[in-house]
């Protein structure tokens, strides 16, 4: 039976359809696209269990984004285990031009994509990452000279100079969800299965009030009011666009 040809979108700290530059990419691509995201052993085997809320926060979110997915006839296909068996067996039961994600900086992270890449070279599959997580990185900010800022103040100055210089680069993933594979998804694995259990603990919400942003510089110091956004949670892993909050800062200022 010849294999279904396809490319992958790999979600990690990108947990949201819309405003999505891999996501967006994928779908753009022309080829039918699968969602996967994998519950990585190697990072969770390190977490105490039973209860972690940033295990149960992945969860709960994937939970939403899955059953969308299916609700337009696709899924997300979730493996809990090490990234390279998952797609050793990907690479098996489908015929992958190319997987798509978005950059992630971190120690493990750089060496878990160089290991995944070299391992879909072998088989004849491109890795394609891109930026997604922040608004600019590496050299993209940097002294006159082209050396890295050492001081945060001088470089906060560049940085607005730059985003105010720039309009916002939208990548709507959202306009393309016909793109997406359609297949009859498995459910996900539960926390349970996984040695996590969920507690009741209510997530902050993604909506932050202009009154907020106003009066942030006055009330962002006292702890017992609420003076901050709590937006930390969302842009650690990409429930909310950075591109939507620096245009409605942009707005609100």
């Amino acid at each position: 039976m010849e294999k279904p040809e396809l490319n992958v979108f790999w979600f990690r700290r990108d947990l949201r359809l819309s405003d999505n530059h891999g996501l967006y990419n994928a779908l753009t691509s022309g080829k039918p696209v699968l969602p996967v995201f994998i519950f990585d052993t190697q990072i969770l085997d390190k977490l105490d269990r039973p209860f972690d809320l940033r295990v149960q926060f992945i969860h709960e979110t994937l939970a939403q984004i899955h059953h969308f997915l299916v609700g337009i006839g696709s899924g997300l296909t979730i493996f809990y285990g090490k990234p390279a068996d998952f797609f050793t067996e990907l690479a098996l039961k489908y015929n992958i031009d190319t997987v798509f994600t978005n950059h992630d900086f971190e120690p493990y992270a750089i060496e878990r994509d160089t290991h995944v890449a070299n391992l879909l070279k072998e088989r004849g599959i491109q890795f394609q990452t891109t930026k997604d997580h922040v608004y600019f990185e590496k050299s993209e900010v940097v002294k006159d000279d082209g050396s890295p800022y050492t001081v945060f103040t001088p470089y906060s100055k560049k940085w607005k100079l730059r985003m105010n210089a720039e309009p916002v680069k939208w990548f709507p993933s959202e306009k393309h969800f016909q793109q997406f594979y359609r297949y009859p998804s498995n459910t996900m694995p539960s926390l349970e299965s996984m040695g996590f259990k969920a507690s009741s603990f209510s997530f902050p919400p993604t909506i932050v009030s202009d009154k907020l942003i106003d009066d942030y510089t006055e009330k962002r110091n006292f702890p017992g009011i609420e003076g901050t956004s709590r937006l930390g949670i969302h842009l650690r892993f990409g429930t909310l666009s950075i591109r939507r909050l620096v245009d409605a800062a942009k707005k609100t200022e």
